[in-house]
């Protein structure tokens, strides 16, 4: 049975590194096609083509996307889907059985030179530390406890399953900030940046890993 849920978000961290050059973009796990809508944004020559596994995801996104294919993943044929200039997963592969066997497939639909950007929840993100410190394991509607997460991913483990992939990881950047900084004034954000860079597994909520074939 198809699912009748729908999402639809703009990730900002995603959007933001997607390469100027990039003509066609593939976006794995599209929703309702707004991150794709954006993308085309001043941008009238790009094509954005969309997959979802939803009838009424893709009814929405196909008014605003170039393509929109419905499959499952886990045994989709990206073959069919030609090449494109950037591939896009962001905060999808975590509802997937085995996420490293989809990235691997995806390889066939980045042309040369192509960027795939990876979008992952960090399960160990400080607060869900504590909840689990005080013996909570609880799932929820939204969030890092997604109760359609299937694979959990820390800072090791995100950047272990590119590789595992056959994908080479240029960069990976993690989001989110130090506890407290947006009542800091202007010293929030420096401490934002030197807290991320070294403890990324703990201040982050998400991880943004940019990769190549």
């Amino acid at each position: 049975m198809k699912s009748t849920l729908t999402y639809g978000s703009v990730n900002p961290g995603v959007l933001s590194r997607v390469p100027n050059g990039s003509r066609r973009i593939l976006d794995v796990g599209c929703g309702t096609g707004v991150l794709g809508s954006a993308l085309k944004e001043g941008h009238p020559a790009r094509y954005v083509a969309g997959i979802t596994h939803s009838d009424e995801e893709a009814k929405r996104a196909r008014e605003v996307l170039d393509q929109v294919v419905i499959a499952d993943l886990e045994a989709c044929d990206f073959r069919d889907l030609g090449q494109f200039d950037c591939v896009i997963c962001s905060h999808v592969l975590e509802h997937l059985r085995n996420p490293a066997d989809v990235l691997s497939r995806l390889r066939v639909t980045l042309a040369s030179g192509a960027t795939i950007l990876i979008a992952l929840p960090n399960i160990l993100y400080w607060r869900q530390r504590l909840q689990f410190l005080l013996g909570r394991f609880r799932y929820t509607e939204g969030g890092l406890m997604d109760r359609t997460h299937v694979v959990f991913f820390d800072w090791t483990t995100a950047q272990d399953m590119v590789v595992q992939a056959g994908l080479s990881v240029s960069t990976c950047a993690s989001e989110g900030g130090f506890p407290g900084s947006r009542f800091l004034g202007p010293a929030g954000p420096v401490l934002d940046a030197v807290s991320l860079r070294l403890a990324p597994g703990l201040v982050g909520t998400q991880f943004i890993l940019v990769a190549t074939g």
